[in-house]
This record gives C-alpha cells, sequence and structure tokens, in this order.
C-alpha cells in the first residue's frame, strides 16, 4: 500500500465476480428481481484466487468491507473477506449506496473520517463512473483502456479537497492480474 498523508483515505473499488447471466437468471427464476442474482460456480471459484492476490496487493491491511445489498456482490465480498486472515477480518457492512446511482463525491462524504482502507464492492458501470469522477475524467480510461473486469479492483487515494485530479488513481488490477497474484 502506498503511502498517503493523514487527512486522505485509501478506497478501493472491486466489482463483483461473475455472476450468472442476466435473461438465464430472470428465465430460471420466474422473474425474480437482478438483485438476487447469484455469482455462477466459475464466478466464486475465480474470485477466490482474485480476492488472495487484491488481499496481498493490500498488504493484508483492509480496515472495513462495504457492499451492496446485491447477492452477486454479497456473495463477492464474503469470498474477499474469507481471504483475510480471521484475527484480522472486519465484519461485512452493507449499503445502498453501492446499488447504483451514488455519485464519487457522494461516496467520499459519505466514508470521511472512517478508517482506511475501504474496499467497496459493487457493480458496473458504477464501477468506472466513481473512479472517473473521483480521479479526473477520462482517468479510468487512459489507465485501463476498458471498464472494471468482473472481480477487478482499483485503488484510488481520496480526499474531499482532491477529488478530480488524475494523481489520485493508484492502480487498477485486472481480474487476471489479481490471481496471478494469489499465493
Amino acid at each position: 500500500m502506498c503511502e498517503i498523508e493523514d487527512n486522505n483515505m485509501n478506497i478501493v473499488l472491486l466489482r463483483h465476480a461473475i455472476a450468472e447471466e442476466r435473461i438465464d437468471f430472470y428465465r430460471s427464476s420466474n422473474g425474480a428481481p437482478d438483485s438476487e442474482r447469484p455469482l455462477t460456480e466459475e464466478g466464486i471459484e475465480k474470485m477466490k484466487l482474485g480476492a488472495q492476490g487484491l488481499v496481498k496487493a493490500l498488504n493484508g491491511n483492509v480496515q472495513r468491507v462495504v457492499t451492496s445489498p446485491y447477492v452477486r456482490a454479497r456473495q463477492t465480498a464474503e469470498v474477499f473477506l474469507d481471504a483475510i486472515p480471521e484475527a484480522q477480518r472486519p465484519e461485512l457492512e452493507f449499503s445502498t449506496n453501492l446499488s447504483s446511482g451514488c455519485s464519487g463525491r457522494g461516496l467520499v462524504e459519505w466514508l470521511t473520517g472512517d478508517p482506511e482502507p475501504v474496499v467497496l464492492v459493487g457493480h458496473e458501470p458504477d464501477m468506472s463512473y466513481w473512479t472517473e469522477e473521483l480521479c479526473g475524467i477520462g482517468s479510468f480510461y487512459r489507465h485501463v483502456q476498458n471498464k472494471f473486469g468482473k472481480g477487478g479492483a482499483c485503488l484510488i487515494e481520496c480526499s474531499i479537497e482532491t477529488i478530480g485530479r488524475e494523481q489520485n488513481f493508484i492502480w487498477y488490477k485486472s481480474p487476471n492480474m489479481l490471481r496471478a497474484n494469489a499465493d
């Protein structure tokens, strides 16, 4: 983890892992809402390795994990938490702020004063929008060239005072990069 100033926080945006296809889930669940769509077995297995790589990238330092209440995000957060040694594992929190529609600035204001680093588990296209809003329009795409992959993560150094400046972007790790970093 990089060194940051006291008035800043580290935010990790983690996109949920591979979930059932929307249309397949809708048909097989008799029209259940999309919020109930779960991860696939492949998604869970890939996320187990990705979670190990992400914990390693964060040097095991995770103070807080907050997830969208949607099933696929919750499952992703649970797999991530399982990769953290039990003695260091924070409690899983839920927030509708991560479902959709919250601005990046709104996220930072909501988190201001909380321990860092915080891992926020959510959805696309929100992850890309929040990264761009926090780091400056186009910043994410200059660094990554595409949207968050399922199970990908981004580290941003944030404070209310510096939102929109590109230097807040620390790294993006694709799902493949995280899995390659696993123990």
